[in-house]
């Protein structure tokens, strides 16, 4: 699966660490809502969507990463997301995720879910839901409020697009919509992002579990913003109603050969990303699953990192953050399909990162009876 020294179990620890977090900014940017502009042109359409507030869809995320050089990637890592949410007033959004990270063909892939109901939150493996403390989300709900919802969190993507142009009309998830094309700032985006991480990290963990990755220096934002060449965006607003209904981006770098060991030996690649709304405000309604599993039991039985933090993309719990034990006979606790779980992630840190055949083999745990 993976081309070079580091390999791809490296690479996709690195991506899971930021995928959930990534994706409580995508609903973050879907709750943003302002001034409207004046109907003249590219931009002005713009600035009319982006002040548009959208209370619920249907979502669908798809990213793809490829790398060149020490990290390079015999095949683009993929991140797919789905499902239906609806923002909540100074609270988590309600949502029913089913999120995708790995390699089209590849043996390292993990499918896994995430539920909200704004006062509960859980975690979906194999079927099975498993749900945080209560005071978890309390905490997380308690540090919403304090930055006035979701939309307080520093996220202005209005701010990233430049240079924009009238593509004419396209069909989206049934919709007629006009097409925007532009830059993408990518420096403007990295500042925002940072903020997001600032903001928003102790209110993500504690209801996914996922420790946040370190916020990027001012030099970090420069020396990425540096290497990236032909930025570019497209968004996609309903003729009727002025709503976003897609976004899409692509971001290709190259790094000169005096700062590859800056970019530990990536030499480039590309970014790419596309997030679809269906049915915007169409009333989507989530609930609890029935009869879950407290999230205790799952971290216990794969060792104390919870589902990403099994395949080491976790980190040490915030300060803040309540010890979790493992409940009175977790052992009993442990299905198949955990067993199965934690032998896949044995399996990956013993193979060979350039060894197709037994990424596919660790894969093949998964799927025992």
């Amino acid at each position: 699966m993976v081309a070079a020294s580091c390999g791809g179990a490296t690479i996709l620890r690195r991506v899971r660490r930021v995928v959930l977090p990534m994706l409580f900014a995508v609903l973050a940017l879907a709750s943003c809502g302002g001034g409207a502009g004046d109907p003249e042109d590219a931009e002005d359409l713009l600035d009319r969507a982006f002040s548009q507030e959208i209370q619920s869809a249907d979502l669908k995320l798809e990213g793809e990463l490829q790398l060149e050089g020490s990290l390079a990637l015999d095949r683009p890592l993929r991140i797919q997301a789905s499902g239906p949410f609806r923002t909540n007033h100074r609270k988590l959004p309600s949502m029913d995720i089913e999120l995708r990270v790995g390699s089209d063909g590849g043996g390292q892939t993990v499918t896994t879910g995430y539920l909200s109901t704004g006062d509960r939150a859980f975690l979906k493996f194999q079927d099975v839901y498993y749900e945080q403390p209560a005071a978890a989300v309390r905490r997380a709900n308690r540090s919403i409020a304090r930055n006035k919802g979701l939309r307080g969190l520093g996220l202005s993507p209005r701010a990233w697009l430049a240079h924009a142009e009238d593509e004419g009309e396209e069909e989206v998830a049934g919709v007629a919509t006009r097409h925007v094309s532009g830059v993408l700032d990518v420096g403007a985006m990295l500042v925002d992002i940072n903020r997001f991480i600032r903001r928003s990290g102790g209110a993500i963990h504690g209801v996914t579990g996922e420790r946040l990755p370190e916020p990027l220096s001012r030099e970090d934002i420069r020396e990425i913003a540096d290497v990236v060449k032909d930025p570019t965006f497209d968004v996609y607003v309903g003729k009727a109603d002025d709503i976003v209904r897609r976004i899409s981006g692509r971001i290709e770098f190259d790094v000169p050969q005096e700062r590859l060991e800056d970019f530990d030996g990536i030499e480039g690649g590309h970014v790419q990303f596309s997030v679809e709304l269906a049915r915007v405000n169409g009333g989507q309604q989530i609930e609890a699953p029935p009869r879950p599993r407290p999230m205790s039991s799952l971290t216990h039985s794969l060792g104390g990192g919870g589902l990403f933090g099994a395949l080491g993309s976790g980190g040490d719990a915030p300060s803040d953050a309540e010890p979790t034990e493992p409940p009175s006979g977790a052992d009993d606790d442990t299905t198949p399909e955990i067993q199965n779980f934690r032998d896949y992630a044995e399996c990956l840190d013993e193979a060979r990162p350039g060894d197709t055949d037994a990424l596919q083999r660790c894969a093949d745990l998964l799927e025992r009876p």
